[in-house]
């Protein structure tokens, strides 16, 4: 059964127009991408002693645990990142995000199942591009939220932010069946900085989407970039910082030099 909600070609065209002219980067915020009905079967999301869960041991995703095996969800969530990997699903996410010949993770390397507890984060960062697992490149971001009962007091709430920028230009809270999709590459730097309230958990889907054509400009390499650092200071940072600076600009030379690249 599906869960998604249908879109008509003039829904999808104006959520098209929105995705193109958003700030800080392309993006959009659905709040009724389930149907109402999705509710119940999706109100049973795993808890933090769930035996299948990964956990995160860094400090830039403090008390995130995450689970890509499809074969372990319940079968309503396994059945919502199915639905988002059929072909129906994925033309109307082409022609919202103008992204051509997207695919799927089968392997949902870093997305899946998330769940952030009492004091989590993510911080600012942004993601991979170079997926050499199936060498792809990634293009679109889509998050399904979870969370029936959230408030603004709970904290997590999505920040897109301007690739240098000092603050968020965009702010997103994570209630129930909200999704939230967009453009992945160098400049889009999204994360949660305002901690999980204690008492709670941040759930969420994350699927990634990928095609086989590199961009015209540098969009990533293979690494996750955050943004910000937390306690590391002084000349640790410093060498850190420098380390990070030879490898974008590697990888960008790379890009430039590359005489095999295809443009978009």
């Amino acid at each position: 059964m599906s869960v998604i909600k249908r879109f008509s070609e003039a829904e999808t065209a104006e959520l098209r127009g929105r995705f193109t002219t958003a700030s800080p980067y392309p993006h959009i915020v659905i709040d009724d991408f389930l149907k109402p009905e999705a509710r119940e079967s999706l109100s049973t999301f795993p808890g933090p002693d769930w035996p299948h869960w990964c956990g995160f041991g860094d400090a830039y995703q403090r008390n995130k645990r995450v689970c890509a095996d499809i074969s372990a969800m319940p079968p309503p969530f396994a059945a919502l990142i199915a639905e988002c990997s059929q072909p129906a699903f994925l033309r109307c996410l082409e022609q919202i995000t103008g992204e051509a010949k997207l695919l799927p993770d089968p392997y949902l390397d870093g997305g899946g199942l998330h769940c952030s507890g009492p004091g989590g984060v993510l911080a600012p960062h942004t993601d991979f591009h170079l997926y050499e697992r199936l060498s792809l490149f990634r293009r679109v971001n889509l998050l399904i939220y979870l969370n029936p009962h959230w408030g603004a007091e709970d904290g997590g709430d999505l920040e897109l932010s301007r690739k240098g920028g000092a603050t968020p230009e965009a702010s997103v809270a994570p209630v129930f069946g909200r999704a939230v999709i967009f453009r992945t590459d160098d400049q889009s730097v999204h994360g949660f900085t305002r901690p999980v309230a204690e008492g709670k958990q941040r759930q969420s889907v994350a699927l990634y989407y990928y095609n086989s054509r590199e961009s015209a400009g540098f969009a990533g390499d293979t690494q996750t970039y955050w943004q910000t650092h937390g306690r590391m200071k002084g000349l640790r940072l410093g060498l850190f910082n420098s380390l990070i600076f030879l490898s974008r600009a590697t990888s960008r030379a790379a890009h430039t030099i590359n005489p095999n690249k295809r443009a978009d």
